[in-house]
């Protein structure tokens, strides 16, 4: 006999009415995180007599939207509204504020400069709630007092000095009147700085999201402090932010991966143009954009006043190592440690046939490689091992190792110079900075550790290559590794270059004056009409709708709606599903230009369409 289960009765939850406000400033303007696009102006909303005191500028509040709860930003509190009724803030978030007035304006700013929704700026504004830390006693201090400085430089590093220690030194120079923001690219960086720095506040998404979201409230609220963090403490909202110091800034580390894809040092001149904050870049070469404000004056640029030691062996037949170079770097060797700079890890990342000399490929599409001296050829995409590779053309058995990496150099730098010590230092095992005194190291651009007491030299490899790679950014970064790693010297040391003896980055480097070929080449850009001196957007889009985007462009363009000075390149292809369109605009007609491609992706977005990657001013327009 089956058993009988109780009966129970059915529960009905009634609505409860909602609650009035009765304060001078009832309403509250909030932004909405509501995942949708188009969805990115500010709204309103009551706020009830029971949050009332909660409920301020920078608060963190519920809110119902479009039939679900929301999490919103509160930007002001106001006395009037449209007529219509308004819903209800549901519950308080977070009672710290989180942003002042000014930081809410700066959010908005790049918003509107990126096109892109606020909440996608506010993701890297504010770092992710912790509500044990809230419950500590949080002051909420928000006058700013404006600055009276209007100084903007770029301070070139000098060489045979740790780079590290010339920058704490001009930040503990600076003004004591108030903070001071100092930007690093990495978290490598941060460490160097914070030896130097010991009492600094440290804001770094390397940090325990806890203690991320400790300093960041700190930084709110405490004056008269140094801040150190990577890209995304461009936003930090110090209430007494006295001076923006940027290390390195033509670091590609400063550009947001992540949609909009901003970066920290043009909200850094953006800050500085908005809110008169004084400005320093620390670095041993300008990238092109700040090269161009050297040239009309907008940044003085304060030069080291050096001169290097630049030897230079040219390559006969593709060696590595020119014979003339050997015999130096044997009496080098005696006096202190050598520094190899080679372009890129690992063993060779191209495979071909020796017979036949076609490039191998794997049955998935993806370059095979071989990582290592012991290890066997392998697919870069899906990793299948060849442990008997054959050629798929004319079926030879040989290999021809293309594209040298550090581990190959190590083999042969080590037969060219056998009973010396070599160590690598690359991205994924660096070698700690002082711990080598004597031997060779050969590290990857930004691995090299420093020595002691300086380099006896410092030899750079491939140098045509690292020049003539087809990047735009390519003499950019070719620059700053030639500099940077020249910097590591000692006084005596030399530094030697395998490149062409014409080559005018030879004069530049001996000279220290990295502006003798970055004229020249804002030069060739300005004639070509090329970043920075237009304003650029890559649109990813899929490739079936890739011609009737093209085509809409060129409409709007003779239409009017589009600068007529727009120049539409593409599409391009990126893969067999995506298609990549290039807009390049003056840089007077750049905000008209953003502005109708804002409203594209909101009219996408409104339509269900599937929205076009956008970067607006991105590192590389190739890449």
């Amino acid at each position: 006999m089956a058993l009988t289960r109780p009966l129970r009765l059915k529960r009905e939850l009634v609505q409860s009415a909602p609650e009035v406000s009765t304060t001078e400033k009832p309403v509250a303007r909030v932004w909405v995180d509501s995942g949708v696009f188009h969805l990115d102006e500010s709204y309103d909303y009551l706020v009830p007599d029971n949050l009332d005191p909660h409920v301020s500028v920078g608060v963190r509040v519920q809110v119902p939207f479009n039939g679900r709860e929301c999490e919103a930003l509160v930007l002001e509190r106001i006395a009037v509204t449209s007529g219509r009724k308004l819903k209800s803030i549901t519950k308080v978030i977070s009672r710290v504020p989180l942003a002042s007035k000014r930081s809410l304006d700066l959010i908005a700013l790049v918003a509107t400069r990126w096109a892109c929704h606020p909440y996608d700026v506010i993701r890297s504004a504010i770092p992710p709630r912790v509500a044990s830390v809230e419950k500590k006693q949080w002051s909420d201090k928000t006058a700013h007092a404006p600055s009276q400085s209007s100084v903007r430089q770029y301070r070139q590093l000098p060489p045979y000095r740790d780079s590290f220690q010339v920058l704490s030194d001009h930040v503990n120079g600076l003004s004591a009147n108030g903070s001071i923001l100092v930007l690093v690219p990495d978290k490598r960086s941060v460490l160097r700085l914070i030896k130097y720095l010991p009492k600094a506040l440290v804001l770094d998404s390397d940090l325990p999201r806890s203690e991320r979201y400790e300093n960041f409230l700190r930084a709110r609220t405490t004056s008269a402090q140094v801040i150190i963090g990577t890209r995304s403490a461009i936003f930090v909202d110090s209430p007494d932010l006295a001076s923006i110091v940027i290390f390195n800034e033509s670091s590609e580390q400063y550009f947001e991966i992540r949609s909009p894809g901003w970066n920290a040092r043009d909200i850094a001149v953006l800050r500085a143009r908005t809110e008169n904050i004084p400005i320093y870049c620390v670095g041993y070469s300008p990238s092109a954009e700040v090269a161009r404000l050297i040239d009309i004056g907008w940044f003085d640029f304060k030069s080291a006043k050096e001169k290097v030691r630049v030897d230079t062996f040219q390559q006969e037949f593709s060696e590595l190592l020119p014979g003339k170079i050997i015999g130096e770097l044997r009496q080098l060797i005696k006096q202190g440690p050598i520094l190899f700079i080679a372009p890129r890890k690992g063993y060779s990342q191209s495979i071909s046939c020796n017979k036949c000399r076609n490039i191998s490929i794997c049955s998935c599409g993806g370059r095979l490689e071989k990582k290592g001296v012991t290890t066997a050829i392998s697919c870069s995409l899906c990793a299948h091992v060849y442990s008997e590779w054959a050629c798929q053309y004319c079926a030879g058995v040989i290999p021809f190792l293309l594209n040298r990496g550090s581990e190959r150099f190590a083999q042969e730098i080590g037969v060219a110079l056998p009973g010396v010590s070599i160590t690598l230092s690359e991205a994924d095992k660096n070698v700690e900075d002082f711990q080598v005194s004597s031997g060779i190291v050969i590290a990857t651009p930004g691995s090299a550790p420093m020595s002691v007491k300086g380099y006896a030299a410092v030899v750079i490899l491939n140098g045509e290559k690292l020049l003539n790679q087809s990047d735009l950014r390519a003499q950019e970064r070719a620059r700053e590794i030639f500099f940077t790693h020249a910097a590591l010297l000692n006084p005596s040391g030399s530094a030697l270059l395998v490149i062409n003896h014409a080559n005018p980055i030879v004069g530049a480097l001996a000279s220290w004056k990295p502006s003798l070929i970055s004229r020249r080449e804002l030069a060739e850009r300005i004639e070509a009409s090329l970043p920075p001196f237009v304003r650029s957007i890559s649109l990813d889009i899929d490739s079936a709708e890739s011609a009737t985007m093209v085509r809409a462009l060129n409409k709007s363009r003779d239409e009017g709606r589009l600068p007529a000075s727009t120049r539409i390149l593409g599409p391009s292809i990126l893969n067999t599903s995506t298609h990549r369109i290039l807009l390049l605009a003056p840089l007077e007609d750049g905000e008209a230009l953003v502005l109708l491609i804002h409203e594209f992706q909101r009219r996408r977005s409104a339509t269900r369409k599937k929205l076009a990657t956008l970067r607006i001013d991105p590192y590389s327009l190739s890449r």
